[in-house]
């Protein structure tokens, strides 16, 4: 009896056991999440306490991540939702998924409709990377141009990344929708773009990588702008390619030149970090210093050569020898070469330099005046004629230049009306030095000198001279006493009557041959003055004199004399 009593209280324990986990069952909540705690899994369920007297039973897959990885572990805590009873075999299958996507969609909608971001893992590369499926509870599709505001390059890098993100769209009967991230990054980066701009003025000296090298010039990443070094902000030499200073990925530093708030640009320079070479060019390398130097480049007219960063000279072609234009450049230097040069001309405005490798070594004309004296005659072709100046070729390599003032002793307008191009010609030399374009000085007039010499003594004061006619000016009379001589009456010296310059040019015609008497004289300056009026008034007194001596007995008186005289004259 006692046995039977004991059986019969053990069915009746389980049948209010069954009794318990039937009400339990039948008062599940399918609308309300329900915390639990896992407490087995294998290999395709997971088992969750869910504080009942059933278990819930959940599919493993649910628990997988978009690699496949099982990121849960027995002990964990996880929320889920009820979605049916199994009454046969007593447990509640429960779903993850259903309550993230119940979730999900709500916090997207929610979102969207206040227009706040929303963070989402990229789980899956969409085929033919058209973009991407974002896991925020319910999947949402991010194209793969708003991935980034760069062209991503690498998509699977992003996979099982968690990031912010905009809701653009949002479809309601499918619960799918379009996001971006890049709105936010753009968002992002123009605040920190205002940011950086307002804390930084022209003339900071600002740190950046190099991330794109043009053809003119190179962008400079500044943290959230790039900013631009222009080719000719790189350096204060020539270069022909920002790559010859530049890599990509390079730190530099940079001087802000100017900054444009309303377009968002900095423009940014290299050489302005240090002073400019060219500053103080005329103290380090004034004409005639000597230096050695780089070849950093041959052309066809000559060659570049650096005499320091940023400061570089051109040694043309024409200034690597005196033994004429050589056929090559490549004959006297060579790119790398470190050869001694000479400064010939400096222009500091113009930031340029001329550099000569001949000048190093004596100049033809240098070794010409060694071996003649000042004074020495010397033979010459005329080269060239200009109205100021006569060129003359002395001897191969070697000219001379015969000023205007050198040709006669007296003024003449210009040489083309003494020389011609081509002919022989003697002249004297001047100097022992070269003149500023580094010709022999010479003198044509100065061979003259005997001639002077010789007129000054022969030709005193009161002496008759056959003169011509040369010029005639509101000054007087130029006349012509030989090649080389020149002499020059007075207006006061043509008549004893003042003639205006009318009556002067039509009683006295250039070409004219007459005599004068010379009156004074200058030797030191070579000036010859002459006169018609005194030579007429010595003749006339010659003539009344040759009258008075007369032995003749006729009655002629002085009175008839004078008369006839100015008969004579008229």
């Amino acid at each position: 009896m006692e046995k039977r009593k004991e059986i019969t209280h053990t069915n009746d324990e389980n049948d209010f056991s069954e009794l318990m986990r039937d009400f339990d069952m039948k008062s599940i909540d399918y609308t309300t999440p329900i915390n639990g705690t896992i407490i087995e899994i294998d290999n395709n369920k997971v088992i969750i306490d869910i504080g009942r007297k059933t278990e819930g039973i959940l599919n493993k897959t649910e628990l997988l991540d978009w690699n496949g990885d099982l990121n849960y572990k027995v002990g964990d805590s996880i929320n889920i939702i009820c979605k049916r009873i199994n009454r046969k075999q007593g447990y509640i299958t429960v779903s993850k998924k259903e309550l993230d996507v119940k979730e999900g969609w709500e916090k997207v909608q929610r979102a969207y409709e206040k227009n706040i971001s929303v963070i989402g893992k990229i789980i899956k590369v969409l085929p033919d990377n058209k973009g991407f499926l974002v896991d925020m509870g319910v999947e949402m599709f991010l194209p793969m141009s708003q991935a980034d505001i760069k062209k991503i390059k690498a998509p699977q890098k992003l996979l099982g990344r968690e990031f912010w993100f905009k809701v653009n769209k949002l479809n309601q009967r499918d619960e799918t929708g379009v996001i971006s991230r890049r709105v936010l990054l753009e968002e992002e980066r123009k605040e920190k773009i205002d940011k950086l701009i307002n804390s930084l003025k022209v003339g900071d000296i600002v740190k950046g990588i190099i991330t794109t090298i043009m053809d003119y010039g190179a962008f400079i990443n500044l943290g959230s702008i790039d900013g631009l070094i222009h080719k000719e902000d790189i350096s204060y030499g020539r270069i022909g390619h920002p790559k010859e200073k530049l890599r990509n990925g390079d730190e530099v530093e940079a001087k802000i030149l100017d900054i444009d708030k309303e377009r968002k640009k900095i423009s940014l320079g290299l050489k302005q970090k240090y002073l400019d070479p060219w500053i103080d060019i005329g103290n380090k390398y004034p004409v005639g210093k000597r230096v050695i130097a780089k070849v950093t480049k041959i052309v066809d007219f000559g060659a570049f050569i650096e005499l320091e960063e940023g400061v570089e000279g051109l040694l043309h072609v024409s200034d690597l020898t005196w033994e004429g234009r050589p056929k090559s450049v490549e004959e006297y230097v060579a790119i790398g070469d470190k050869p001694w040069v000479q400064v010939i001309e400096l222009n500091k405005d113009d930031k340029k330099i001329k550099l000569g490798l001949k000048q190093l070594e004596m100049r033809p004309e240098e070794k010409y005046i060694e071996k003649h004296e000042v004074g020495e005659i010397v033979k010459g072709v005329v080269k060239k004629v200009l109205d100021s100046k006569v060129f003359i070729e002395l001897e191969e390599g070697v000219e001379g230049v015969v000023k205007i003032s050198d040709i006669r002793y007296f003024r003449i307008d210009s040489a083309k009306d003494f020389f011609k191009e081509r002919e022989t010609v003697e002249s004297v030399i001047l100097s022992d030095e070269l003149d500023f374009n580094y010709k022999v000085r010479l003198g044509i007039k100065q061979l003259s000198d005997d001639e002077w010499k010789d007129f000054f003594k022969k030709r005193m004061v009161g002496t008759i001279v056959e003169v011509k006619i040369k010029k005639i000016n509101e000054n007087g009379i130029v006349v012509e006493i030989s090649q080389n001589i020149e002499g020059f009456i007075r207006l006061n010296d043509i008549d004893e009557n003042r003639l205006t310059i009318e009556e002067i040019n039509q009683n006295y015609k250039v070409g004219e041959k007459k005599e004068a008497m010379v009156t004074r004289t200058s030797q030191d300056k070579r000036r010859v003055y002459l006169s018609f009026k005194e030579l007429n008034k010595k003749r006339e007194r010659e003539e009344i004199e040759k009258y008075s001596k007369s032995n003749d007995k006729s009655s002629t008186t002085v009175g008839d004399l004078f008369e006839s005289a100015i008969v004579k004259k008229k």
